[in-house]
């Protein structure tokens, strides 16, 4: 335990380097951001895109080399758009990943004293970091990719493919773990479910 504790010791920090009140501020900044991010960039700009007849989704689903020409080549009259969507996206990340941490944060301070359910917020922050890495390498690899049409290397559709494929897979864990995390600390308010079980753990 000692191990794992040592592990999250960051993730521990960072929820104990402000009060509650704080990360709640930084969660609803963070949440505007980001609806507003959704909203009125990402809708609006990729409108603008898919006239093209692609999308930047197309894109990251591209598995060839021929796949991705053709989608670059379509793109073209609307490369501007493509490149302000990757400024959208990067802000997007760093939006949700604030929202996230600021989540588990306030969620953490509730359950610290809450036997093993503690770990959960520990884990969705975990898992916070390593989606947004991974959502950042893709937009990275597309961004590579389009800047350089004529003699981009072919490995990038690969790490692009590869880095969707896991940020994916840790969205889907990452955002049932943040829902899972709500109702522990509703039940633990607003119920006597889990008192008498409160072992510290930190």
């Amino acid at each position: 335990m000692q191990r794992l504790n040592a592990l999250f010791r960051p993730v521990e920090r960072y929820a104990d380097a402000v009060s509650p009140k704080t990360h709640g501020i930084v969660a609803v900044v963070s949440l505007c951001t980001f609806i507003g991010v959704i909203v009125l960039g990402f809708v609006p700009v990729t409108r603008q895109i898919e006239m093209s007849g692609y999308s930047t989704s197309d894109l990251q689903d591209a598995t060839s080399r021929a796949e991705v020409d053709t989608i670059l080549q379509a793109l073209g009259p609307v490369m501007d758009h493509v490149m302000l969507l990757s400024v959208l996206d990067y802000i997007f990340i760093l939006a949700g990943f604030f929202l996230f941490f600021s989540l588990h944060s306030i969620i953490l301070n509730t359950l610290d004293s809450h036997d093993r359910l503690v770990l959960i917020p520990k884990i969705g922050m975990a898992l916070t970091i390593f989606s947004r890495l991974f959502d950042s390498l893709e937009n990275l690899w597309v961004i590579l990719i389009y800047t350089n049409p004529e003699d981009y290397a072919t490995v990038l559709i690969s790490l692009m493919n590869a880095s969707e494929t896991v940020k994916w897979t840790l969205v889907r864990v990452e955002y049932p773990m943040l829902g899972l995390a709500i109702v522990l600390v509703l039940l633990i308010r607003f119920t006597s479910l889990f008192d008498g079980h409160s072992e510290h753990l930190r």
